[in-house]
């Protein structure tokens, strides 16, 4: 009897945790559940502790259950804003200040190594405008709250350093924490050249926007970043990239045209896709697309998440 009952619980689980990923994929559930989540894990084992308290036989995947359940109707009460926090107040009762970037190009620099040090951000990265001028690596600016603290957004931000034909550019929020309220999130908006060769180092909290790296040769990418929900946009350059993500309960855009050779191997919890019928293959755990291997521009990709959605779209550049 109690065989039965913890199958029928756990298919329960599953079938609870099918919906939640449905409702996320339509919009029904906002993707701040995942911080909800996190929040409130304790309820965890208190929903534990009342069960050993009334009896030894409810099995753990009830217990999940009934707090899967209590975080869907949270989330469906309270909507975008996450659980708050006391370290969220001294964020919030700052003001707005924003700040301008500006990185000069030195003549002699071929590569550039981007190093950026997030919280939770709306960020917009993109390539410079045909036109702008040569000298320039990067403009933007970054927005968030001032403490009056003489830290993070009372400086610049930015710090760069030459070695020989690279520059390595480290932006850094350092007031501007990883659980930051994303309803007060920080904006920043990146403009890159599209003169040099990239790689960028990625991490930051939740971060909601676009990475469009279209018009950007980039060698290496790494993101990491709690629960999020982005798209990121590759371009046919002419070049390898190799690439790296690891994120939390995220749902995450890719946009690589369809003469671009694609590899992905995924690593995840309850990770859902549509990479059936986009093109690519599945060999030993690895997505590859059918051009991959004569490709001239190759996008390699280990993205790895702890629940949430990869989607990928193909577009074809020859007929735009």
């Amino acid at each position: 009897m109690r065989r039965t009952f913890d199958s029928v619980s756990r298919g329960l689980l599953l079938m609870a945790l099918g919906v939640v990923f449905f409702l996320l994929n339509y919009g029904k559930l906002s993707w701040n559940f995942w911080l909800n989540v996190v929040e409130l894990w304790p309820l965890i084992l208190i929903l534990a502790g009342i069960g050993l308290l009334f009896s030894r036989r409810i099995p753990f995947s009830t217990v999940l259950l009934v707090f899967l359940l209590s975080m869907v109707g949270y989330s469906l009460v309270v909507g975008d804003t996450p659980v708050p926090r006391q370290m969220n107040i001294p964020f919030n009762s700052g003001t707005t200040v924003t700040k301008p970037i500006n990185v000069s190009l030195p003549s002699n620099v071929k590569k550039a190594q981007v190093n950026l040090n997030l919280g939770g951000s709306q960020i917009q990265i993109r390539a410079l405008d045909p036109g702008n001028s040569e000298r320039q690596l990067i403009t933007g600016s970054y927005e968030g709250k001032n403490q009056g603290s003489g830290q993070g957004t009372n400086g610049s931000g930015v710090s760069t350093r030459l070695s020989g034909d690279t520059l390595n550019v480290t932006l850094s929020s350092p007031t501007w924490g990883r659980n930051a309220n994303m309803s007060n999130q920080n904006d920043l908006e990146l403009n890159l050249s599209t003169k040099v060769h990239y790689d960028f180092d990625i991490t930051a909290g939740a971060i909601d926007g676009t990475v469009d790296l279209s018009r950007l040769p980039v060698d290496n990418l790494k993101i990491g970043t709690g629960a999020s929900k982005f798209e990121l946009q590759f371009g046919d350059m002419g070049v390898s990239t190799q690439g790296k993500i690891d994120s939390g309960a995220s749902k995450l855009t890719l946009v690589v045209p369809e003469n671009v050779g694609l590899k992905i191997r995924l690593n995840g919890v309850a990770t859902s896709t549509n990479f059936m019928g986009s093109g690519l293959l599945l060999e030993d755990k690895t997505w590859v697309s059918s051009n991959f291997a004569q490709a001239k521009t190759k996008i390699d990709l280990e993205i790895s998440t702890a629940a949430g959605s990869v989607q990928l779209e193909r577009p074809n550049l020859s007929i735009q």
